[in-house]
């Protein structure tokens, strides 16, 4: 079981994403009356969710590493991770659009509601630091 989730910020994030998904689905639902755009925005939110929270975990483990070659004083201490990171990310990019092609072209979801439901996690991101950076101001 995983455990739960330390940060605020991200326990937040998830629960914004959540209901904001099944809302949005539930709305394309009713005004569409199509189940390919209402499964189209639902799929490309969940391809948003996870790339950003399998990102997050690389990120970590990246910055990590640099830490502990810091520590340890070598030569070009992030060198060797930021390179591995970087395949990752563009791997992971290659992937999405290798699954992008495949919803469109063989399941044929509708391009427009994929791409608004994967860019719905960064929407949300934005809004949510934003959120907290003015929640921050009215403490200060």
């Amino acid at each position: 079981m995983e455990k739960a989730e330390a940060n605020p910020f991200f326990k937040d994030l998830r629960n914004l994403s959540l209901s904001v998904t099944l809302a949005g689905f539930f709305l394309l639902s009713l005004i569409y009356f199509s189940t390919v755009i209402s499964f189209s925005f639902l799929v490309g939110a969940l391809l948003g969710y996870l790339n950003l929270f399998t990102l997050k975990q690389d990120g970590k483990k990246f910055l990590q590493k640099v830490y502990n070659n810091v520590m340890c004083c070598m030569e070009k201490p992030y060198q060797k991770e930021r390179t591995l990171f970087l395949i990752k990310v563009y791997l992971r990019l290659l992937a999405l659009g290798l699954i992008f092609y495949f919803l469109i072209t063989w399941l044929k979801l509708h391009p427009v509601f994929i791409i608004v439901g994967f860019t719905l996690v960064y929407a949300q991101i934005f809004l949510l630091t934003l959120w907290y950076t003015l929640k921050r101001k009215e403490i200060c």
